[in-house]
């Protein structure tokens, strides 16, 4: 009987012919095959899932007096306030909140008053600090929460909330008002936001989060979060989501997040438009093999 390793050297020569017959050779867990058709390598078997890309937001606050009528209601003749349903835009009236969605172009008035400063305000705790309009941009993670701050941080803030007909509200102190935001790629370029109120308050406290299968500690305040004023649309490129303040001064949520709280400044609101700056696919739609940049060119 032939010894094993002599019938291992008699089969090299025929494994070797075999695999330059068929045109493919072992690359780790993945097989590349030569397509006669093209003249790069087509990778069989390989899994390899797309890098994550953050979404850019600009985010435009507006501030303005209650009396300025231009953008405290001639503007929302321009805005389409039916993408929110019937119920949900109630909800924001009973809390002195507006919000819409603008797809088309502007009149002139309105576009500059919305367009960016030529001093963009850098990132920081504080919102809308320029005299008349400010500017952030935000990379937004897909489906990653991320947080916009509205308001200066308030020793103290009374708030007054509306939800299923009844009325409940509180004192928070060291308090924040802010948005929720988070923001997931469509297929067809479009990104899907969701925007939610949310007030931070009371002492840094540490708690434990489960996120990924595993858990992490974490050091923050507590937080109040509506999810009855929910805010969720699809906004093309160059899209605006607008929300603002409606009513009169009030302890309302729209007056906590957008109202002026300091003394001898409760008629000053902000109006808040943001709008995606590039096309952004859901990975899980782009063409396999190929890349495409946050333009979508």
């Amino acid at each position: 009987m032939r010894p094993p390793s002599a019938i291992a050297r008699w089969l090299l020569p025929i494994l070797a012919s075999l695999l330059a017959a068929t045109g493919c050779r072992l690359l780790g867990s993945a097989a590349v095959v030569h397509d006669p058709f093209q003249d790069e390598p087509v990778a069989v078997g390989s899994r390899e899932t797309p890098a994550r890309r953050t979404i850019p937001l600009e985010v435009i606050f507006v501030r303005c007096s209650a009396e300025d009528r231009q953008l405290r209601e001639a503007i929302w003749e321009y805005v389409d306030e039916q993408v929110i349903s019937d119920e949900r835009r109630r909800a924001f009236n009973a809390n002195g909140l507006r919000v819409g969605v603008v797809t088309g172009q502007l009149p002139a008035e309105f576009a500059n008053r919305l367009a960016t400063s030529p001093m963009d305000e850098p990132m920081g705790d504080v919102a809308g600090i320029d005299p008349t309009r400010s500017r952030r941009l935000l990379q937004l993670l897909p489906g990653r929460r991320s947080e916009l701050v509205t308001a200066t941080r308030l020793s103290s803030l009374v708030l007054l909330e509306q939800c299923a007909g009844e009325v409940c509200g509180g004192t928070f102190h060291d308090a924040t008002p802010l948005l929720a935001l988070e923001a997931t790629p469509a297929a067809d370029g479009r990104v899907r936001l969701e925007a939610v109120p949310e007030i931070k308050h009371g002492p840094v406290e540490k708690s434990w989060a489960g996120e990924d299968g595993m858990f992490r500690l974490e050091a923050g305040q507590r937080r109040h979060r509506m999810d009855h004023l929910a805010v969720d649309v699809t906004l093309p490129t160059g899209g605006l989501l607008l929300v603002g303040c409606a009513g009169d001064p009030a302890t309302t949520v729209g007056d906590g997040l957008l109202r002026e709280h300091g003394e001898g400044d409760q008629g000053t609101l902000r109006l808040i438009a943001i709008r995606p700056l590039a096309r952004s696919v859901d990975p899980a739609f782009a063409a396999a093999g190929t890349e495409r940049d946050d333009s979508g060119e």
